[in-house]
């Protein structure tokens, strides 16, 4: 049954007169009279609630499957993580045995095609390594003594291209005695002189043999090789001598290149191009000539396409590795949904599945709650539920079987948006949070007083005092109608802003 919810103005207490004769104040010339006097105006929203679990934690699977195992009873306090039931996955382990061998079957054709591709990668780089060839260049610098081929010929590989020779750089091997020679040593500087002539050169020892030779006349000596650069004029026939500190060779010697070298073609196929001629200079690195050559260049473009298109099969590949794997890994998360552990510590209010039961994806197996967090669900009427809002204090009263009364305070934490309407009249829950829960349990019954709006150290008058703007007022005897401006209209006391003060006496209905 609903407590009372107080109303404003006094018509409300009209029918209370003969109930309040014990109230205090006069009785002058048979009027009951009150002072104004001075303290706090609350408007409370009173009624029943009960007490509840805030907020309960259904158990409730998201895969189905046999129970294997259930750890716990109605009534039993369980901690957070703690393994409530366990479901059986059979099923699942081997949906996982076969995704693992998907992936292991991925990952062996992914590793084929990799090396299918480095294979036609390794023919591109040599298709192209052998079109390079195409180009014939000479490795070293000089002087163009030959050139075998024309513009048109058809040469095979290891074709003498042309004859290079370094007319720059020269050396020259002549026979110094046995005891001059120990004293050499490469890098020493040396004097080149020709028979006959009186120009000299500039030469560096290059080497000393180690093995003796015969000279004629029974003679013995070591040869010893100079380098020094051609100033223009001297060919490999000119005869030359050499001298270091002063000690000559023993005879004269005849000057040679440093370096005479062939070029040769790479490949066989046609001469494009020629860029040297007879008697002409080249460098090391230049182009000698170009040779064509169609199955050279269509090889390249075919093991082009054969990267190409082992990249694809490898991209291909790759990708059915990462399907099955994802697959695989989606199933092993699942092995966690067949464990169900406790969200939160709580204590078990009820239990809907035991072990062999079978449970159900989306259907709740025991409700979960956490005793600390008992609160009060109130409903409270329409004409009243604008009155209530979050954070009011609220009094809480439960009444023991032996009449003691226990108080609890509270606020409020919630009111529901949507109401239940019942006999024409919407009520609304409304939540409140306890400051403390000793003693009570879920399901008891409490009185409930919500403090709406509250004001201290007001002039006041009770309720019943005042109509509308205006209370009666006993003066000289007689009762005399008083307009006053109220201010906040309490469940027991009206707030007086002005008309009256603590000396009149207020005449009580």
């Amino acid at each position: 049954m609903k407590a009372v919810y107080w109303r404003r103005g006094a018509a409300l207490w009209a029918g209370l007169a003969l109930l309040l004769g014990g109230c205090s104040g006069s009785d002058q010339d048979g009027y009951r009279t009150v002072r104004p006097d001075t303290g706090p105006v609350e408007y409370r929203v009173e009624d029943t609630g009960t007490v509840t679990y805030g907020d309960n934690y259904t158990i409730v699977p998201t895969v189905s499957g046999t129970v294997e195992e259930c750890a716990f009873q109605e009534g039993d306090t369980v901690t957070a993580g703690q393994v409530l039931y366990t479901i059986d996955s059979d099923a699942l382990e081997d949906q996982i045995v076969q995704a693992q061998l998907s992936v292991d079957s991925a990952q062996v054709a992914l590793e084929q095609t990799k090396a299918s591709l480095e294979q036609a990668r390794t023919s591109l780089a040599q298709a192209q390594a052998a079109c390079a060839d195409l180009t014939v260049v000479s490795h070293t610098s000089g002087w163009v003594t030959a050139v075998n081929v024309h513009v048109g010929d058809f040469i095979s590989s290891g074709t003498p291209v042309a004859q290079v020779v370094d007319n720059v750089n020269l050396k020259l091997t002549v026979p110094f005695a046995l005891e001059d020679a120990a004293a050499l040593t490469p890098g020493a500087a040396a004097v080149i002189s020709f028979p006959g002539k009186a120009d000299t050169l500039t030469g560096t020892v290059t080497r000393v043999y180690d093995t003796p030779v015969a000279l004629s006349g029974s003679r013995t000596g070591v040869n010893v090789e100079f380098s020094f650069r051609n100033p223009g004029t001297l060919t490999s026939s000119t005869t030359a001598m050499a001298s270091v500190n002063g000690v000559m060779c023993m005879e004269a010697g005849t000057v040679s290149y440093a370096t005479e070298q062939a070029v040769y073609a790479g490949q066989s196929g046609q001469v494009l191009t020629l860029s040297i001629q007879e008697g002409g200079s080249v460098a090391a690195g230049q182009s000698v000539c170009t040779l064509k050559n169609d199955s050279l260049t269509n090889a390249v473009d075919n093991a082009r396409l054969q990267v190409d298109n082992a990249g694809l099969q490898v991209d291909a590949a790759q990708v059915q590795v990462d399907a099955a794997q994802a697959s695989l890994d989606q199933l092993t998360d699942q092995r966690a949904d067949y464990t169900i552990t406790a969200p939160v510590d709580g204590v078990i209010l009820s239990r809907t599945s035991k072990q062999g039961d079978l449970a159900s994806a989306g259907s709740p197996m025991a409700v979960l709650a956490q005793p600390e967090d008992l609160c009060v669900h109130a409903s409270i009427d329409e004409q009243y539920i604008d009155r209530v809002g979050t954070g009011q204090r609220v009094s809480i009263t439960f009444t023991t079987d032996t009449g003691e009364e226990r108080t609890y305070t509270g606020s409020v934490r919630r009111v529901e948006d949507t109401g239940v309407t019942s006999g024409g009249v919407t009520d609304y829950t409304v939540e409140i949070a306890l400051d403390d829960t000793d003693g009570l349990r879920d399901g008891m019954n409490v009185s409930v007083s919500i403090l709406t709006e509250g004001k201290d150290n007001c002039l006041r008058v009770p309720v019943r005092a005042v109509d509308g703007d205006t209370v009666q007022v006993l003066r000289d005897g007689k009762a005399e109608t008083v307009t006053v401006e109220t201010g906040l209209w309490g469940s027991e006391y009206v707030e007086i802003l002005s008309g009256v003060t603590e000396e009149d006496e207020v005449i009580l209905p």
